[in-house]
């Protein structure tokens, strides 16, 4: 439906506060950023207005560090199914899920460890996998009433005594986990048998990221030998098989994140150079070189496609998030097909006949019965390359407006304080 299937141009930015990376919701109505201060911030993608601003944290929500001259992304993010909880997760050793409705904490979780990553269950709302540093892998059961319980992830191989996870993902049905080790193996965590069922060591670097298609048949995994690996992956049980390989044999780049468009068919990467905002596009099919996108001269860390148009958001160094989209050109001739672009003013010349009052005749009296149909302009038809198993789920668009004072600044995970209403 789009004119131009990849964006071209920067058309807008957000700045507000120090902002280190961003993620899109499933629909893409909303954008969620993390923040240097431990802020996380809900922006609206139609207005470019922030509809929450959540403090939780006191520490940074995200961030980019070197660890035994080793580069780690150290992020978490995680939009529920539905649209209602945010997964947000800092250096302060803590996850925290909110519930964007009431923009109050659902649940927080602290661990022993730094957390690496930390991602939401694709299909339950109330279900995240944690990247521990230099520990264990957890899945985290969140209940009803806030309470929660853990239990370790297997990793249960012996090349893998020394190594950790740094990057993991769930598969699309959400029955199996992906985990990307710090000795480059790339493991697969079937949950229901609790046990690695498929393992494989694909580089010698630290991988940093793994991320899944719309349609949960292919895996982009980055890895720290600036190299970006495609994989396909045939049944949801079936092992992944290597499809085509992404680098910049020239100038040798680190991609800080790769991602999938909104159809699949092409591959995103951000360029990790520190004096570069490039954005690389290939064909996944042919492996070529699409487009290079070249934006202001910060740093680039992080890179993220919009789910169903396409919009690209990436970030960078100076916590500035530019929004790239296509450059749409109006036709009018298309709505109707007797119009015509003038150039400058002209005037009219009004002919003999034409408001003259002429015989009713048998095609507009047609065409007046054509007018007088009822139009049905409420429902909404869903996006079928969207929709999982047919599954029929209520999701989250927007987000209500809630209550706050003048002098409030931030959305705090309690509600707004009652004002003291004198005795008279």
């Amino acid at each position: 439906p789009w004119e131009q299937e990849y964006p071209t141009n920067i058309t807008d930015t957000l700045e507000d506060g120090y902002i280190l990376f961003g993620r899109f919701n499933r629909r893409g109505t909303l954008f969620a950023a993390g923040c240097q201060d431990g802020r996380c911030l809900v922006y609206d993608v139609d207005t470019k207005g922030i509809a929450r601003n959540l403090l939780g944290h006191v520490k940074p929500i995200a961030s980019v560090r070197q660890v035994n001259k080793e580069i780690i992304s150290w992020k978490c993010r995680a939009w529920s199914r539905n649209g209602r909880y945010l997964l947000s997760g800092s250096k302060d050793w803590t996850c925290i899920v909110w519930d964007l409705v009431t923009a109050t904490k659902r649940t927080k979780v602290r661990f022993d460890t730094p957390v690496m990553m930390a991602q939401m269950h694709p299909k339950k709302n109330d279900e995240f996998a944690v990247a521990l540093f230099q520990e264990q892998a957890v899945l985290v059961q969140v209940q009803e009433d806030g309470k929660y319980t853990c239990r370790n992830i297997p990793l249960d191989i012996p090349e893998e005594a020394n190594a950790y996870v740094t990057s993991l993902s769930w598969n699309k049905p959400g029955t199996r986990l992906y985990l990307g080790t710090s000795k480059g193996h790339l493991n697969i965590v079937d949950l229901a048998a609790d046990k690695v069922v498929y393992s494989t060591k694909i580089t010698s670097t630290p991988i940093k990221g793994i991320q899944w298609s719309h349609d949960g048949r292919h895996i982009i995994v980055n890895a720290n030998d600036r190299t970006l690996r495609l994989y396909h992956v045939a049944q949801p049980e079936a092992v992944p098989e290597l499809q085509n390989k992404f680098q910049d044999l020239v100038n040798r780049v680190q991609w800080n994140r790769a991602c999938f468009s909104a159809d699949g068919e092409f591959v995103c990467a951000g360029s990790g150079h520190k004096a570069e905002h490039n954005v690389y596009i290939w064909d996944k099919k042919m492996g070529n070189l699409v487009k290079i996108l070249e934006g202001p001269n910060e740093p680039l860390d992080d890179v993220t496609w919009h789910p169903e148009q396409p919009m690209i958001a990436t970030v960078s160094s100076y916590g500035n998030v530019y929004l790239w989209t296509t450059k749409t050109e109006e036709n009018w001739s298309a709505f109707a097909p007797d119009f015509t672009e003038l150039e400058e003013n002209l005037e009219y010349d009004e002919q003999e006949d034409e408001f003259d009052v002429g015989p009713e005749t048998d095609s507009k009296r047609n065409h007046e019965d054509d007018e007088n149909e009822a139009v049905d302009v409420v429902t909404c038809e869903k996006i079928k390359f969207l929709d999982s198993d047919s599954e029929d789920e209520d999701h989250l668009f927007c987000l209500p407006q809630l209550p706050m004072d003048d002098d409030d600044v931030a959305t705090y995970d309690t509600a707004p304080p009652k004002k003291k209403i004198k005795a008279a």
